[in-house]
């Protein structure tokens, strides 16, 4: 017998033993740390309401963990109750016996049930969750930059922040969130969490009182001889106006007197704009003459796990302001369910899910590459350019290619 089930306070040994084996780089299984990650796990279960673990059990026996999340995001403008999945980690002794897919499965129709339309991850493999669905999300880049490289205008009205700035903190970040794409609320319990960790400084740009933008960041030894040679690791970097920023920039820019690098991880594309030397350091010129300027990743990938539960939630998102009757086939193998196809009424841009009809044009593609399409971290014409989209017609590419531009890619600093 098999059966998905919430965690409870006896599976808690097994719940560490099996994670610490699953992520071995995470060295969960000494003392200290096991310590550490129990203590975690069963705050969790005794006081989070936004997080939960649940286990796959076979025959009573815990076989495999993961820990869902409740997650309040901005999507295009409008706010929904997502759900995100982390910690997958499966026995040693249950390799190879579908126990992760299992998990998953589980965990995508329990959160299609209550309602819920869109879910994401970061993944351990890519390939893998494409596989059950999954598209990529926005990139990110990190730069490392000679602090001298950055702009400097002022820096008088940056200060330390505390405990005692914490509702004024998360005021400032959901601000944020109301006005981006893709972010996630924060609860009062992660800004406590990163508040309350000793090697992090948080400093803030405040005017009149108010908090407009903050930087979190901690110190990193650069050289194995030389503790003088340290970096500066940008942990969270966020700010509603151009003097937040400027202020915050220049603020790590006075550092340069003893600051090697400063690491700052962003998902903005036009960052270097920004930089008089937008160089990472490596000195590597790429063909013919380009500096290497940062690395970029893959990581958060999103997935719908009800096409028409996703439309109905989103009925007041304009998708451009083209009108359009379009036929929607989506492919999804592993959540047979989700699978089908529909017609999609666009209305000036307002999407209506209709019964009957007669489409003008016909779009059929994979739930893991619509995924990244509506979220709006690709577009039309490159997944039909790639062979990821069929077109019936492809005089109505431009067309679709308006209808789901969206104005930004998806923005998160949610790990989770």
């Amino acid at each position: 017998m098999e059966e998905i089930r919430p965690i409870s306070l006896e599976d808690i040994n097994e719940v560490v033993r099996i994670t610490a084996m699953a992520y071995p780089g995470s060295n969960l299984l000494a003392p200290e740390n096991q310590k550490r990650f129990t203590e975690r796990v069963r705050d969790t279960l005794d006081n989070d309401q936004n997080a939960s673990f649940h286990g796959l059990f076979r025959e009573q026996r815990l076989v495999g963990v993961m820990k869902w999340h409740d997650l309040p995001m901005n999507v295009h403008g409008v706010p929904l109750l997502t759900g995100g999945i982390g910690t997958v980690a499966v026995d040693l002794l249950h390799k190879k016996e579908k126990v992760a897919k299992a998990m998953l499965r589980g965990f995508l129709t329990t959160y299609r049930e209550r309602g819920v339309s869109l879910v994401s991850l970061y993944p351990f493999r890519v390939d893998f969750y494409k596989k059950m669905g999954f598209g990529v999300g926005t990139k990110i880049n990190q730069y490392r930059i000679k602090p001298a490289s950055l702009p400097y205008t002022s820096k008088d009205q940056v200060f330390y922040l505390g405990e005692a700035d914490r509702e004024q903190i998360l005021a400032c970040y959901h601000r944020i969130v109301r006005q981006t794409h893709g972010m996630i609320k924060k609860t009062e319990r992660e800004l406590k969490s990163f508040l309350e960790q000793p090697e992090q400084v948080v400093v803030g740009y405040k005017k009149e009182g108010k908090i407009n933008g903050y930087l979190v960041f901690q110190f990193q030894r650069c050289h194995d001889e030389n503790r003088l040679q340290n970096d500066i690791v940008v942990k969270e970097f966020l700010y509603e106006t151009y003097e937040a920023m400027a202020q915050l920039l220049s603020f790590l820019q006075s550092q340069s007197d003893q600051i090697n690098r400063i690491v700052l991880t962003t998902a903005d594309e036009d960052f270097h704009v920004l930089l008089s030397d937008p160089g990472n350091g490596t000195d590597r010129i790429l063909p013919s003459v380009y500096h290497e300027s940062h690395v970029s990743g893959v990581g958060l990938m999103y997935r719908v796990i009800d096409v028409t539960g996703f439309f109905h939630q989103l009925s007041q998102r304009r998708f451009g302001k083209e009108s359009c009757l379009l036929r929607l086939n989506i492919r999804d193998t592993f959540l047979p369910e989700n699978e089908g196809s529909w017609l999609i009424d666009f209305r000036e841009g307002l999407p209506h899910v209709i019964e009957e009809g007669t489409a003008d044009v016909e779009l059929g593609m994979d739930i893991s590459d619509f995924s990244s399409l509506v979220m709006g971290a690709v577009g039309l014409r490159k997944l039909h350019l790639y062979g990821l989209a069929e077109v019936s017609d492809e005089k109505a590419i431009p067309l679709l290619d308006r209808l789901f531009a969206a104005r930004e890619k998806p923005r998160s600093t949610t790990p989770f």
